[in-house]
């Protein structure tokens, strides 16, 4: 595109202060002013004519330009006639023939988008110095982190836990990864699991990912996907997928949304439902509670897992989930492992041949974790797992045990930690408060009356008689009062009525969470809670409560009812109980003396033992004596209740002997290399460190007029602006609470975690990425190095090469970014001159300046833009060369390895490798067609400091 600086009635022009007016008409003349209509905002202005600030647009042969009706075209050819220009033009039909025609410059389209950083600076678009360092600094942290390890890591709202970050780090570099997460109650499975799904969304491994869940699940899953990772999950029950075929009866519902929660019974009990989920397609299938899997070779499997293995036959990647490995028996387990890997799990007796060789693996594994001396023996049997001598010192016995775990058992496929072997965990007691029963109290009625006769009277009634509510108050008024305390019961009403009760009669502060409450509402009850000073005392949650959220910072909790599954009392046990927590917790448990309510505290408490320790076999246990027990909890306490509380412990004791018998701690190890863990540990501490975010984002908010209000606890609140001078930002009108930190993001569950991965700031770097902003500018360089009046030009190339995101081309590139500096007759001194080095010395310089230097160099702005393009293009070669070399080496690391492993551990899948090969030869091609793209330009005058 050119300038030209000759008037004529009919000429296009741009005006260089007001560019939102669109592309002008001249229709007026003479020989001190010229008038412009702007036809896209109907104005018309009068300019004088020896200094206008306008801007003369001339299109050249290959620029797109549209006409009047919407059509764009392709420049072929111009002419001048008299001044005014005449456009040759060409565009493709569909048929594939070409359409010309002639085109007059009164017929070009009055809007105007300059996007070319050397078209808006000859235009005089000049951005704001702040601008454009911005639009450099955004670049750069973009280039940063894609050839960083810690992609789709640093996004997520998690503690540095080493066992989570290094399963996440393992298992979500895969492609189509299958495994089995095992982690014991309270030690993140679910984070883990959002973390691989966040990497894969984030890589492009993954785009399409189904979530499966028992019903009660859901909404915690949707709420631990949203709050820690970002991830909007759309919850899918019949009455969603109804309205979505009552609307359109032809349309598969699971193509409606790319990620998806169901409940696993939704598939189970609609069989065409889940055919649309197998037909619809996804790359990631995650299942939750996979233990309630059933399947035996003889009668196959429960109609869960019949759903399953459909669906994990047409879905490349599979996480399964569940806390009881092997508990439930191991053909139980097989059955698991058999989703994942069909072809190599084929016969139950096959799997047992093969896991009791490897119980010799696991124990000389032992000896080289212990610092029991190598014996003879022991070489011999190291020498024939691997094939080779070792010497007995701290290196080799380290390498023999990677070697171990990387070619025997299931280790890529199972990850396991246990609470031993991670340690951390104050531990907790039980502090039961047996109750008399108020006069009147039906102690042989129905169980549900006796367990939770509350629920049947919603006018609140019960509170007159019941004697847990002055308890209550005793103890939050007493020993509990400096101390923050969760309470969770059944049901809403009965956490609302107790709430109306302390807030009014007690004078205590308290904070509600449940189900009639709308997500904000949570978010900031849990963040009054979490107020430290002058928070809530008391949150009082209904179940819903002990589902999504965790609150390590108390160590106090109330069970004011008993659930009747103990998987539910270790959900709620288990807000308090994780990792993160500092004190021993302290489970205060009301009860009525001589009721059911007695009876269940003592079936959990001497039978399960599950207050004071996690009870790997309590669900098994209870559903394997469901029947008696609820016989005994319907009489009155005598010597049988007494004989089944015994023989049930006596079997809980023996079960759990020989789970700690059966302990794998090869398996241990392998779901957690110390040395690995503490490497990605060390680096996100190390990018939270030396994070510079979070000062570009006050920078950006300050310099585009979004409203940036820091807060005394440290978050900030952002708001969009009528005066906010970007669009496509991904912010709510009401705004939103944020913070930059991650300490506090995990203390503040209610304010939204700023990083490079969250969706606010990519929707920043998408404007940079794809909008002109900070493409353009002119600044003043105050330096004695230089001649006063000199020009040096400063401009931005970024390599780019065309790929599937899943590749990440743009890794293995030795450098993405191509800086050029120029001085005026073309000296180059990129090498020279850093841009840190200069960046003191640059100031602003006022708008009209800044258009008389553009237009008065115009020509040798032109000419030193094209003398950087080719300086950066010389380059390309070399760069496209290294990138390859790099992208070659780093498959072929992988392929060879997994191809020696194969040897030795059939879990390495051979379409694992053929897919890995054929990325490799993907990315080779793309490689070919890498190209340089300018981002930015800037002119720096020379003048004296």
């Amino acid at each position: 595109m050119e300038k030209l600086q000759q008037f004529a009635i009919g000429q296009r022009w741009l005006s260089d202060t007001e560019t939102e007016l669109g592309l002008g008409v001249l229709i007026d003349v003479d020989e001190r002013s010229i008038s412009i209509l702007f036809p896209k905002s109907d104005e018309t202005r009068v300019y004088a004519r020896h200094n206008a600030p306008l801007s003369r647009i001339v299109f050249n042969p290959e620029d797109e330009i549209q006409d009047q009706e919407g059509q764009r075209w392709l420049v072929s050819s111009t002419e001048d006639q008299r001044g005014v220009m005449r456009y040759h033009v060409r565009r493709s039909l569909q048929d594939g023939s070409i359409e010309e025609k002639t085109l007059n410059e009164t017929r070009i389209a009055a809007h105007i988008q300059l996007s070319k950083p050397l078209e808006r600076l000859l235009a005089s678009q000049v951005d704001y110095k702040e601008w454009y360092d911005l639009r450099i600094e955004a670049l750069q942290m973009q280039a940063n982190i894609q050839n960083s390890p810690l992609r789709g890591l640093i996004g997520s709202r998690v503690g540095l836990i080493p066992h989570q970050l290094y399963i996440a780090h393992e298992v979500g570099q895969r492609f189509a990864p299958r495994v089995l997460l095992a982690d014991e109650v309270g030690l993140g499975k679910t984070i883990e699991a959002g973390l691989i799904v966040h990497q894969q969304l984030k890589t492009g491994r993954a785009e399409r990912v189904l979530i499966l869940v028992p019903d009660s699940l859901q909404y915690q899953w949707m709420i631990e996907m949203r709050r820690r990772f970002n991830l909007h999950f759309s919850l899918f029950d019949l009455t969603r997928t109804a309205s979505i075929r009552e609307h359109d009866p032809e349309l598969n519902p699971f193509l409606t949304e790319q990620c998806i929660i169901a409940g696993i019974d939704l598939l189970v009990d609609h069989d065409d439902l889940r055919d649309q989920a197998v037909a619809a397609g996804f790359d990631l299938l995650v299942v939750d509670e996979a233990h309630h899997l059933m399947w035996s070779e003889e009668q196959g499997g429960n109609d869960r897992y019949d759903v399953v293995e459909e669906l994990a036959e047409h879905t490349a990647g599979v996480l399964l989930l569940t806390a009881t490995p092997e508990q439930l028996g191991v053909e139980s387990h097989f059955a698991r492992l058999r989703l994942l890997d069909p072809q190599r799990f084929t016969s139950l007796d096959a799997f047992l041949d093969e896991e009791a060789q490897y119980q010799s693996t696991a124990a000389i594994a032992e000896v080289l974790m212990s610092d029991q001396a190598l014996t003879e023996q022991h070489q011999q049997q190291l020498e024939q797992l691997l094939g080779h001598h070792i010497n007995d010192d701290a290196e080799q016995r380290y390498r023999a045990i990677h070697e171990l775990l990387d070619r025997h058992g299931t280790g890529r496929i199972l990850f396991r930690n246990t609470r031993e072997a991670i340690q951390g965990f104050p531990g907790r007691d039980c502090l039961a408060a047996p109750l008399p029963a108020p006069e009147g109290w039906s102690k042989d009625g129905k169980l549900r009356e006796q367990m939770w006769p509350e629920e049947s009277q919603l006018d609140g009634e019960w509170m007159q008689s019941d004697p847990r509510l002055p308890w209550l108050m005793e103890i939050l008024r007493g020993s509990l009062k400096h101390k923050k305390v969760l309470l969770i019961a059944r049901s809403g009403p009965v956490v609302e009525a107790l709430e109306n009760a302390l807030r009014l009669h007690a004078g205590i502060r308290t904070a509600m969470f449940h189900e009639s409450m709308s997500l904000l509402e949570r978010d900031q009850a849990a963040a009054y809670f979490a107020e430290e000073s002058y928070g809530a005392q008391i949150l009082l949650c209904s179940e819903i409560g002990s589902e999504g959220r965790n609150f390590q910072f108390a160590s106090d909790l109330i069970l004011f009812d008993l659930p009747s599954n103990p998987d539910v009392l270790e959900q709620r046990i288990g807000r308090l109980d994780r990792i993160g927590q500092q004190n021993r917790i302290q489970i205060h448990v009301p009860y009525l003396i001589g009721t059911a309510q007695e009876r269940m505290f003592r079936w959990y408490n001497e039978a399960l033992n599950i207050f004071t320790n996690i009870s790997p076999t309590a669900q098994i246990l209870q559903e394997n004596f469901v029947v008696e027990l609820k016989e005994n909890l319907l009489t009155d306490l005598g010597a049988d209740f007494e004989a089944f509380l015994e023989k049930v412990s006596t079997q809980r004791e023996a079960l759990e002997i020989e789970l700690q018998q059966g302990r794998d701690r090869l398996l241990e190890y392998n779901s957690c290399r110390p040395v690995v863990a503490q490497k990605i540990v060390a680096a996100l501490e190390d990018y939270d460190d030396n994070n510079h975010l979070p000062m570009f984002m006050k920078r950006f908010m300050a310099a585009t007029n979004i409203d940036f209000d820091e807060q005394s606890n440290g978050t900030v609140i952002i708001r969009p602006t009528d005066q906010m001078q970007v669009s496509g930002l991904a912010i709510d009108e009401e705004g939103m609470t944020a913070t930059l930190y991650r300490d506090q993001a995990l203390l503040r569950e209610d304010a939204q975690y700023l990083t490079l991965e969250h969706p606010f700031t990519e929707s920043i770097m998408e404007i940079i990425n794809t909008q002109s902003f900070g493409s353009t500018n002119v600044a003043l360089l105050k330096t004695n190095a230089l001649k006063p009046g000199s020009m040096l030009v400063e401009v931005w190339f970024k390599v780019a090469v065309i790929a599937p995101k899943a590749l990440n081309l743009n890794a293995s590139l030795p450098q993405q970014l191509i800086r050029v500096l120029l001085s005026e007759n073309g000296q180059d001194l990129s090498a020279k001159i850093d841009p840190e080095i200069i960046r003191p010395y640059l100031h602003h310089l006022d708008g009209n300046s800044c258009r008389q230097v553009v237009k008065a160099r115009r020509d040798i702005l032109e000419q030193r833009y094209k003398q950087a393009l080719d300086l950066a293009q010389t380059g390309l070669p070399a760069l496209q060369n290294q990138a390859k070399e790099n992208y070659q080496k780093k498959w072929q690391y992988e392929i060879d390895r997994l191809n020696y492993l194969k040897q030795f551990n059939p879990s390495i899948r051979q379409s694992e490798i053929d897919r890995l090969l054929q990325l490799q030869k993907e990315g080779l091609q793309l490689f070919n067609d890498i190209t340089v793209n300018p981002e930015a330009i800037r002119v720096l005058v020379v003048v004296k400091p």
